[in-house]
C-alpha cells in the first residue's frame, strides 16, 4: 500500500516537471517568435545580406543671389569585398577554371593593387584581409589610377588567363568648391568621408549631411555571393542646401581690398566684414591669409581660422562711439560741451595720455571726436560711473555672445564689475582693457546706424529640401533697444563729422555719406612685455542719413611706417563702399546747397603731397583754401580730398603728416619707370603715388623726361617731364 502511494507522488512530480519544462519551453518559443522577431531576423540579415553604402550626395551652399559656392560631384573610388577576393585562373586549353582565395593570392592580389595606387602592399593586404563584408582601398583616386587599376584587374600569361575578384571601383561624392578662394573662412571644409569639419559646413551638417542609403546583396553562410539571391536597394537621401546672407559680389570686393590693403601695409593679416544694419545679415566676411578649400591640407591650419567671429581684441578709439552714445544717452554730455585737453588727464595716480603731444586744447565735444581725443573720452567714462557705462557696454552685446550661426563665437572679455576702478573705467572709456570681437563692433555700431537697435547677425538666410521646400528661414531678430532714435542721429552726424572734419578723411567718398570712426589700438604679443604692436581699424557706414551698409576693416600688426587706422584702413572702407554700392544701385547724392557752392565758386586743390609743411600752407593760402592739420611731422604725407579735385573755397583741405618724417630721416629709393607716351594728370597720379614732384614743360602727351626711365631716385624727387601735342610726338 506504501509503496503504491509512493510511486504514485512521484508519477505526479515527474509529471509537474514535465508541465513546467513544457510551459517554459512554450513560453521561451513564444518570446522568441513574437518579442525577439525583429532582432532576430535583423541578425539574420546581418548575416544572410552584405551591404555596400551609398552616400547621399550633400547639400548645396548658394549666396544670397543663387550662386554656387559649394557643391557636390561624383568622383571615383576603390574599395574590397574580403570575403571574395582572390584569382580567378582559367585555362582555356584543359576547360578548367581555378578560384584562389587563399593567403598567397590575397598578398599577390595586394602587391598589384599597390603598385597602381602608390601604396604598401602591407598595407594593402592588411585592408583586404579584414573581417568585413565592405573595406575602403582609395576613396579619392584619379582618372589614372582607376584607369590603370582596371587593367591591371585581367591579364594573360602563359596561355591561361587571370582575373582579380572582389576589387571594385564605384562613384562616391566628393565636395567641390567651385569659387576656390572665395569665402573659404565662412564655408570651411568637408573631409574625406564628406563630413563637415569646420566652419559653416560643421555647423549646418545635420542639414547637409543626408541620409546614406544601401545597396544589398545575398550571400551563402560561406560568404559567397548568391547569383539569383535576393537584392535589396535603399536609396539615400541627399543633404538640404543653404542659402547664405553672403553675396559673392561683395565678397570679392572685400577679399580684394583686403590683399591689397595687407600687402601695402606689410600686416600679419587682414579681416573685413560687411553687415546689412536693417536686419542684421552678414553680406560679407574675409580674413587674409586666405587658402583654397579644395586641397586645404596645404595651407597652414591658422589660414582656416575665422577672426571675425573667434578672435578678440582691444578696440582702441573705434569704441569711443559707444562711450558717446551712452554719455549723450544719458545726459552727461552734448554737442556744445566745452573740454580742455593739455595732452594728458590724471586718474588716480596715473597720468593718461593722448595720442597727440600737448593736447588738442579747448574743444567741443563734436570737436573731441573729431579729434579722437583720449582724455576727454575718459572723462566722458567717469561721468557715466561704472554701473551706469556698464548697463550700455553690454547692451550694446560686449561681454556675451551675438548669436551668430557660425561655431566657436566668443563673446569677449568684461573685466568683472567689482574689479573696475576709476583707472580702469578711464581706459575701457577709450576703448583700452576691454576685449572684443570684430563682429561684435560691427553689430554694434549697426545699433547706431539703424536708429538704436541692436540686431541677432546671421549667415543663413534659408534651408531648402532636394524637393525645394523651404524648412528653415531667418529674418531680422531684434535682440533689444538700445538706445533712443534721437541718440542715435546725434550719433550718425557725429561719425559723420570723423570722416568730413576729422581722422576719418581717407574714407570719404563723393557723392556717398560716409560715416565712421578710426581706431589704433594697441596689442600684447605673447613673450613680450606690454604693448608691443599695433591694431589700425576703422568702422563705418554709408551712407550716413540712409545706412544701407556697415563695414569694418582691421589690419593686424601693420609693417608700414605710418600705423594709423585713419591712414591705413580707413581708404580700405571707402573703397569696399564705393564698389559695393554702386553694385547695389545706390547711386550717389549731392546735396543742393553743396552743388550751388560748387558751382558758384570752385577751386582746383593743389598737389600737396611730399611738401614741406611751410610750402604746403603757403600754397593754401594762396589759393584761399581753408585746411585742417592732422598728425606731426615736416613733409605732407597725404591730403584729402585728392590732387585735382574741384571743391569750394569753403571745403577744408585735410593734411596729413608723417609721424615719423620718412622724407626727411630715411628716403625710399625707387625705379623711375617710362612716362613716355602718357599725359599730365595721368603722370602727377602715378609720380603722386610714388612720392615724387612733377616739372612739366609744354603740353599734350610726354615725350622726354629727367631723369631717363630706369634711373634709381629718392622719394621727394623732382622729376622733369617735357609734354608735346600728341600730333607732333615722335
Amino acid at each position: 500500500m506504501n509503496h503504491d502511494l509512493k510511486s504514485k507522488k512521484r508519477i505526479i512530480l515527474l509529471l509537474l516537471i514535465v508541465l513546467f519544462v513544457m510551459g517554459g519551453l512554450i513560453l521561451r518559443t513564444f518570446y522568441i517568435q513574437v518579442f525577439m522577431a525583429g532582432r532576430l531576423k535583423k541578425a539574420a540579415d546581418v548575416q544572410r545580406f552584405r551591404a555596400l553604402p551609398i552616400v547621399p550626395r550633400r547639400g548645396a551652399i548658394y549666396d544670397r543671389n543663387g550662386n554656387e559656392l559649394a557643391i557636390s560631384i561624383d568622383g571615383e573610388c576603390i574599395y574590397g569585398l574580403p570575403a571574395e577576393v582572390g584569382l580567378e585562373v582559367v585555362d582555356p586549353v584543359r576547360k578548367t577554371v581555378v578560384d584562389l582565395k587563399d593567403a598567397s593570392a590575397k598578398q599577390k592580389v595586394a602587391a598589384i593593387v599597390a603598385d597602381v595606387l602608390k601604396m604598401e602592399p602591407d598595407e594593402v593586404a592588411r585592408i583586404i584581409s579584414k573581417r568585413a563584408s565592405f573595406v575602403w582601398i582609395k576613396r579619392k583616386a584619379s582618372f589614372e589610377e582607376v584607369e590603370n587599376l582596371r587593367k591591371a584587374l585581367s591579364w594573360t600569361q602563359d596561355g591561361k588567363r587571370y582575373e582579380i575578384h572582389g576589387i571594385e571601383v564605384g562613384q562616391r561624392a566628393r565636395r567641390f568648391y567651385p569659387q576656390t578662394f572665395l569665402g573659404c573662412q565662412i564655408l570651411g571644409i568637408a573631409g574625406i568621408d564628406n563630413q563637415g569639419l569646420e566652419g559653416l559646413e560643421k555647423h549646418y551638417e545635420r542639414y547637409l549631411a543626408g541620409v546614406p542609403g544601401s545597396d544589398q546583396a545575398e550571400f551563402d553562410t560561406s560568404g559567397q555571393y548568391i547569383p539569383q539571391g535576393e537584392r535589396r536597394y535603399i536609396p539615400p537621401v541627399d543633404g538640404d542646401s543653404l542659402y547664405l546672407t553672403i553675396d559673392q559680389n561683395i565678397q570679392y570686393i572685400v577679399e580684394r581690398e583686403l590683399e591689397k590693403a595687407v600687402n601695402d601695409t606689410a600686416s600679419k593679416r587682414g579681416m573685413g566684414i560687411v553687415v546689412n544694419p536693417r536686419n542684421g545679415a552678414i553680406l560679407a566676411a574675409a580674413s587674409y591669409p586666405r587658402f583654397d578649400p579644395n586641397d586645404y591640407q596645404k595651407y597652414p591650419a591658422e589660414y582656416r581660422r575665422n577672426p571675425l567671429f573667434t578672435d578678440i581684441y582691444e578696440p582702441g578709439s573705434t569704441f569711443k562711439v559707444f562711450t558717446a552714445a551712452a554719455a549723450l544717452e544719458e545726459g552727461k554730455v552734448s554737442l556744445d560741451s566745452e573740454f580742455f585737453d593739455p595732452g594728458f588727464i590724471v586718474v588716480e595716480d596715473r597720468r593718461i595720455k593722448c595720442w597727440k603731444a600737448g593736447g588738442h586744447g579747448s574743444q567741443t565735444f563734436t570737436e573731441a571726436i573729431e579729434n579722437s581725443c583720449n582724455p576727454v573720452f575718459a572723462t566722458l567714462a567717469m561721468r557715466l560711473t561704472k554701473e551706469t557705462f556698464y548697463k550700455y557696454i553690454q547692451a550694446f552685446g560686449f561681454g556675451s555672445l551675438a548669436g551668430v550661426d557660425f561655431p566657436g563665437e566668443s563673446s569677449g572679455r568684461l573685466q568683472p564689475l567689482n574689479q573696475v576702478k576709476n583707472v580702469e573705467l578711464a581706459n575701457i572709456g577709450f576703448g583700452q582693457g576691454i576685449a572684443v570681437t570684430p563682429l561684435q563692433m560691427v553689430m554694434g555700431v549697426a545699433a547706431i546706424a539703424n536708429g538704436g537697435y541692436l540686431l541677432k547677425p546671421y549667415l543663413v538666410e534659408k534651408i531648402v529640401s532636394p524637393g525645394g521646400k523651404v524648412i528653415v528661414e531667418n529674418k531680422r531678430q531684434v535682440i533689444r533697444e538700445v538706445i533712443s532714435r534721437d541718440t542715435a542721429r546725434i550719433m550718425r552726424e557725429l561719425m559723420r563729422s570723423v570722416v568730413t572734419n576729422g581722422s576719418g578723411g581717407r574714407a570719404y567718398l563723393e557723392g556717398y555719406r560716409v560715416a565712421g570712426k578710426t581706431g589704433t589700438a594697441q596689442k600684447v604679443v605673447p613673450g613680450r612685455r606690454g604693448y608691443s604692436q599695433l591694431i589700425a581699424s576703422f568702422v563705418g557706414f554709408a551712407p550716413a542719413d540712409d545706412p544701407q551698409l556697415v563695414a569694418m576693416v582691421i589690419l593686424d600688426e601693420p609693417g608700414c611706417p605710418v600705423k594709423y587706422g585713419g591712414v591705413i584702413a580707413a581708404p580700405v572702407v571707402g573703397s569696399i563702399f564705393r564698389d559695393s554700392l554702386r553694385y547695389l544701385g545706390v547711386k550717389p547724392v549731392f546735396e543742393p546747397q553743396a552743388i550751388q557752392k560748387l558751382s558758384e565758386e570752385e577751386v582746383v586743390v593743389p598737389n600737396l603731397l611730399n611738401r614741406p609743411i611751410a610750402e604746403a600752407l603757403a600754397l593754401l593760402q594762396k589759393n584761399r583754401i581753408n585746411y585742417r592739420l592732422i598728425g606731426r611731422g615736416s613733409y605732407v604725407y597725404d591730403q584729402v580730398p585728392k590732387p585735382g579735385v574741384k571743391i569750394n573755397r569753403q571745403t577744408k583741405v585735410i593734411i596729413y603728416f608723417d609721424p615719423e618724417e620718412k622724407y626727411q630721416s630715411g628716403r625710399i629709393k625707387l625705379v623711375l619707370p617710362s612716362l613716355k607716351g602718357l599725359t599730365a594728370p595721368k603722370i602727377e597720379q602715378l609720380l603722386s603715388e610714388l612720392g615724387l614732384r612733377l616739372e612739366a614743360q609744354g603740353s599734350g602727351v610726354a615725350v622726354e623726361q629727367q631723369p631717363a626711365a630706369g634711373t634709381i631716385v629718392e622719394t621727394g624727387s623732382v622729376i622733369k617731364v617735357i609734354f608735346r601735342p600728341e600730333s607732333n610726338s615722335p
